[in-house]
């Protein structure tokens, strides 16, 4: 199955770079069938009606399928100070199937900017490729200090922190999931003492240390592995 994305589910154009992909790439032509995601879980048909020199025509999207989930799994990430490492450790994330990608500013951070649309074309090329209705949502660059005035009561809240030797306990299917990961100069001190006394609970990657796109990697799959 050819997948696309779509942000409209009541598209009935196909332009930009899923036209490129559809036409160039793939090179379907007029009367195809071909299928769509609006990464919000919902699976489309469709059928190409007309191509056009910038965009093609296509008749009007019939739900197929539908999946719901129960649950968030969120990965929260000091910034990463290569933009190639970066959209790397994106692409893996969505292929393993995170729901929620928060950057975060720390201590020990080497980097204040983020190529958001860049990322943004790595989301999609990775669902499509992995073939998943899910879109990641990627949050803005936000201080530590931000971020933690969100309260998450409901969730399984955890750090990566090298020094512990606690291994991430089996999660409810039901319970939504967060994961802090620091820089690659790790989270300091005072700032893992103020992780705990939120109730982050420091948890363990392995003895190896990793770099942070690695260790966010591990992370998530710890996290939806459980």
């Amino acid at each position: 199955m050819q997948l696309f994305y779509t942000s409209n589910p009541n598209a009935t154009i196909l332009e930009d770079d899923e036209f490129f992909h559809c036409t160039k790439v793939l090179r379907n032509r007029e009367n195809d069938n071909i299928f769509l995601t609006d990464g919000r879980g919902n699976l489309f048909e469709s059928k190409i009606l007309k191509i056009k020199k910038n965009h093609c025509v296509i008749k009007k999207l019939k739900k197929i399928k539908t999946i719901k989930k129960n649950n968030t799994n969120h990965v929260v990430c000091s910034i990463i100070k290569s933009q190639n490492r970066l959209e790397w450790m994106i692409e893996k994330l969505t292929e393993i199937g995170i729901d929620e990608i928060t950057f975060i500013s720390t201590k020990y951070s080497e980097r204040s900017n983020i190529n958001y649309k860049r990322i943004d074309k790595k989301i999609i090329s990775a669902l499509k490729q992995c073939k998943s209705l899910f879109k990641p949502k990627v949050n803005e660059l936000i201080s530590l200090n931000e971020f933690l005035k969100n309260e998450y009561k409901k969730s399984n809240k955890y750090v990566a922190d090298i020094s512990s030797k606690i291994e991430m306990k089996k999660n409810n299917n039901n319970e939504n999931s967060l994961i802090l990961v620091g820089p690659e100069g790790d989270f300091s001190k005072e700032e893992l003492e103020i992780l705990n006394k939120k109730g982050y609970q420091g948890i363990s990657l392995g003895n190896q240390v990793l770099r942070s796109e690695t260790a966010a990697l591990i992370s998530g799959y710890l996290l939806v592995s459980k």
